[in-house]
């Protein structure tokens, strides 16, 4: 079992011209909160454990050797800033198309609207655009994405011969729950005349969606 508390923050190096603190926030990588729980656990039943060890033939086939393992792993969200269209009308700086913060950012964290996406100019809105000529005030990857969870596990079972020979069968699952990890949203939120309907949604799973789902495997392992 290992846990990590994790703080990662970077300047990006861009618009160092203009301030180098622009783009400083959390790396693109960083989990606050990074758990992994890993367990092998043999069934104590069988020859040579601790319960019922003389057992032999058949009633070892049946209840001795068995293994189960598995490995756990809970991850805080990561990071994403908002950014705001028609951005480059209000300066022609390039780059950095963040707006102001004037409201509450936090949405209710669902599929269909993870953060407070209301667009820019209606009521409700945390974001305004930034005077023309300036930079919005809100700051790179203040804001986080889902979070991470997986189990992935195994259970095998060991036929010990003579000669230290030995047969294992293995299955094997990732994911075993086929639990749905998500991306981070799309946070570029609309404005008057140019609206993103997907803002706020997401539409995507982790790690640009090759977060692997449900899958089992099995194998035959001869060891002599």
């Amino acid at each position: 079992m290992n846990y990590t508390l994790q703080r990662q923050v970077q300047e990006s190096g861009d618009y160092f011209f203009y301030d180098v603190e622009m783009n400083k926030g959390p790396a693109d990588w960083d989990r606050t909160h990074n758990f992994v729980l890993s367990v092998v656990a043999e069934v104590p039943v069988g020859r040579g454990r601790t319960y019922l060890s003389s057992l032999s033939g058949v009633g070892e086939a049946i209840l001795g050797g068995w293994q189960f393992n598995t490995n756990t792993i809970i991850q805080s969200g990561l990071p994403f800033s908002v950014t705001y269209r028609d951005a480059g009308a209000d300066r022609d700086t390039g780059g950095n198309n963040r707006p102001n913060l004037t409201g509450d950012p936090d949405g209710p964290q669902t599929r269909d609207q993870w953060f407070n996406a209301t667009p820019i100019g209606s009521a409700g809105s945390a974001f305004t655009r930034p005077t023309r000529g300036t930079f919005g005030d809100m700051k790179r990857n203040s804001l986080r994405g889902p979070g991470y969870w997986r189990v992935d596990a195994s259970l095998f079972k060991h036929f010990r011969f003579a000669d230290r020979k030995s047969l294992e069968l293995r299955a094997e699952a990732v994911n075993l729950f086929n639990h749905v990890n998500l991306g981070n949203p799309d946070s570029e939120v609309g404005v008057p005349g140019n609206n993103n309907t997907n803002a706020g949604r997401i539409n995507s799973t982790a790690f640009f969606n090759a977060d692997l789902q449900r899958n089992f495997q099995f194998a035959l392992r001869f060891i002599f």
